[in-house]
């Protein structure tokens, strides 16, 4: 490896979290080591632990200029190894991990022992890393761990007060960070173990885990165990948003491989269950109030909250396009508010579009609950992040109006597609020791509609080279 060694290494402590800088960094190497160790972690984020392995192995083989990339895929051989019940193969490469430790720069070392602390916890594996540990500097990631480990400490004395206070306290941490996986485990572990304490209480959480489900994920085998948590918890409180996530965790089932709990099937079959008068009421009440925001908004504003609701959800409303368009972007309110009135899916949406999702004042509320029962969202809070990154990504557009038009002549699979492109652009958009940068077609359409190079680059790297082929047709489309 050469002198971005530790750039590189700063990208790889967000974990999953770094897919599409690695993507980029694959498609602009020729370094063959590292392009496998990129494969291996690839191949570790979707759990094909076998080929994680064959990678592994294929880095420590090849590499032959520098100890740190060897030793760096040799921790993530003992962690595959432990995860696949090999523990015997796994000794065996802390052994050689333990005698080239020293080797190893004080930025790689940092990478590595948090892990190897939690290995020894669960399988008792060596001390010989302990003159380490304790000399090591720890990031907020680290710090977030240890607040966790300590959380589930006071679990198995029933203290689940103190633990949610801990799981709130990584939670900032890995937020300072960030690091979304951090953040998303410190609200669940919260929300899980508060549910049956303080029913209410555990609620607060659980939304905003939700909120940072819809704004940094995408992908269902990353987040089922989430909204199964979430889920409870709704459940628990007699939620009508329990519908909501049921519709989420329903509509992306087919991609994962795992079973899908029954509880989610059964809700969403019962919809009108949940959509019924008392939802209707809340809805009508909801759209009253929303009155008096939409007359406060700039009419330039409306299409882009209107784009940005319509892609936030995943079951798109049906509406005329020729007609909601030429509404949407003439910006006669009255006529905007009579339309959005016709009926409760109408109303729905209109409500989508009007509402934000308040992350100061939850987070507030996480360590401060007394306003507890003020903590549930009447509009899912999966959906509001979603359409928050739109609204990011649009601030500063040119040709939104063609973009648009261009936009809803697409099929509903390039749709779906186009959407997580669009999201990807802003939720990867964090200050990283190495900047993509697009090329081609895909820098001009960045340029032609303002979306900034950085973000579109983030955002077409966050797909595989297969899935970027009609990712670039539909691109080409909208520079015609």
């Amino acid at each position: 490896m050469n002198s971005s060694t530790k750039n590189i290494i700063d990208i790889i402590s967000f974990g999953y979290f770094s897919y599409p800088v690695i993507n980029f960094l694959f498609e602009n190497t020729k370094d063959i080591s590292l392009k496998f160790y990129f494969l291996l972690l690839k191949s570790k984020w979707k759990r094909d632990f076998d080929s994680a392995i064959f990678y592994a192995n294929k880095t420590i083989s090849t590499t032959t200029t520098t100890t740190i990339l060897k030793e760096l895929a040799r921790f993530e051989l003992i962690s595959l190894y432990y995860k696949i019940g090999k523990s015997d193969l796994a000794k065996k490469e802390v052994i050689i991990l333990r005698n080239n430790f020293e080797n190893l720069p004080a930025y790689a070392r940092c990478l590595i022992l948090p892990g190897l602390n939690l290995f020894n916890k669960s399988y008792n594996i060596t001390n010989d890393f302990k003159i380490y540990s304790d000399n090591y500097e720890k990031n907020n990631v680290d710090k977030a761990i240890l607040k966790y480990s300590h959380a589930r400490e006071h679990i198995k004395n029933e203290e689940y007060n103190k633990a949610y206070e801990l799981f709130i306290e990584g939670y900032f941490l890995a937020e300072d960070f960030p690091h979304p996986t951090m953040m998303c485990n410190g609200l669940n572990g919260a929300a899980w173990w508060m549910r049956n304490e303080d029913k209410k209480k555990a609620l607060i959480p659980a939304n905003l885990l939700e909120y940072y489900i819809g704004y940094y994920f995408d992908d269902l085998n990353y987040t089922y165990n989430w909204f199964d948590t979430i889920f409870e918890v709704y459940k628990i409180n007699k939620s009508l948003n329990l519908f909501d996530i049921s519709s989420v965790v329903m509509n992306y089932k087919n991609n994962v491989s795992f079973e899908i709990k029954s509880d989610f099937e059964e809700v969403y079959n019962n919809k009108s269950f949940f959509r019924n008068r008392s939802f209707k009421k809340i809805i009508s009440h909801n759209f009253r109030d929303n009155l008096s925001i939409i007359e406060k908004i700039k009419n330039h504003k409306i299409p882009i909250l209107f784009f940005s609701a319509y892609t936030a959800l995943i079951e798109k409303p049906f509406f005329t396009k020729s007609h909601i368009l030429k509404l949407i972007f003439e910006g006669n309110k009255d006529k905007i508010i009579k339309f959005f009135s016709a009926n409760y899916e109408k109303m729905y949406f209109f409500n989508v579009m009007m509402s934000d999702f308040n992350l100061k004042k939850v987070e507030r509320r996480l360590l401060n609950s007394e306003d507890v029962e003020d903590a549930e969202y009447n509009i899912s809070p999966f959906y509001l992040a979603r359409k928050k990154l739109i609204t990011e990504l649009f601030k500063k557009t040119k040709n939104f109006k063609e973009f648009v038009f261009n936009y809803f002549k697409l099929s509903d699979e390039e749709m779906r597609i186009f959407d997580v492109f669009l999201r990807n652009c802003v939720r990867y958009d964090i200050k990283w020791p190495i900047t993509p940068y697009p090329k081609g077609k895909v820098r001009d359409f960045a340029l032609k509609y303002g979306l900034g190079y950085k973000r579109v680059a983030l955002g077409y790297y966050s797909f595989e080279d297969d899935e970027r082929v009609l990712l670039d047709d539909i691109i080409e489309r909208f520079l015609k």
